[in-house]
């Protein structure tokens, strides 16, 4: 676990990026207790820079600290995915409807080259390559949405959005289904058809938050 040494970088903000890494892609897998020995010896650090990434971890709702227990990787259950996504979903129909409405042919082509990205990740199978597609994707969108309060408040969710995401991409139906949905959010795109691009996008988030409930309801019944 964590086996690769930390480069030479600001300590605490090094020991923060690998652990939420490491929670993004599954290697510390939600419910998981945050082993301080076993997790500083592996990284070669000493506590201190990692308690403080900890911290940030549980500050940021990552990490959920339990008395006398210890720390331990978030769980979510189906509400706060519910809730979460409700809002994800309505934000991202907006930045898309607004993004489509003024974008420019150097935009469209550059959300074009990210959906061609996502499609060749996911037929090679590399699906960290696909999930860093996937999410420049929907980040630049926000960003061509033009509107700055938008884009900060997806930003502000993103670090769980990704946790989250991370459950659904394990399902190769919901991948190849989610590269569908990103086929069709283009075509509207380059149609510069707001509504249809809106409506896309809502239908993808629905898909990949139903598949990720899916999933928590089978992890807590096995």
């Amino acid at each position: 676990m964590l086996s690769n040494k930390l480069a030479k970088q600001p300590m605490k903000q090094e020991v923060y990026n690998h652990l939420l890494q490491a929670i993004i892609q599954g290697e510390l897998e939600p419910g998981k207790q945050l082993d301080e020995k076993e997790i500083s010896e592996s990284l070669g650090v000493s506590r201190t820079p990692l308690r403080e990434a900890i911290n940030r971890l549980a500050q940021e709702g990552i990490v959920m600290e339990i008395p006398y227990r210890g720390n331990f990787v978030r769980k979510f259950s189906t509400k706060e995915v519910t809730d979460l996504y409700a809002v994800r979903q309505t934000l991202e129909v907006m930045a898309i409807r607004l993004a489509v409405a003024h974008m420019t042919t150097e935009e469209a082509d550059a959300i074009a080259d990210l959906v061609h990205l996502t499609a060749k990740a996911e037929e090679e199978g590399d699906l960290a390559s696909y999930a860093k597609y996937d999410t420049d994707f929907h980040n630049l969108i926000a960003v061509f949405s033009g509107n700055q309060m938008l884009n900060q408040m997806l930003n502000s969710m993103s670090t769980q959005i990704k946790i989250i995401r991370h459950m659904a991409n394990s399902s190769e139906k919901v991948v190849k289904k989610a590269q569908f949905d990103r086929e069709l959010i283009l075509k509207a795109i380059m149609n510069r058809d707001p509504e249809a691009a809106g409506q896309f996008m809502q239908e993808h988030i629905q898909h990949v938050m139903e598949e990720v409930i899916h999933h928590l309801e089978d992890t807590t019944e096995s």
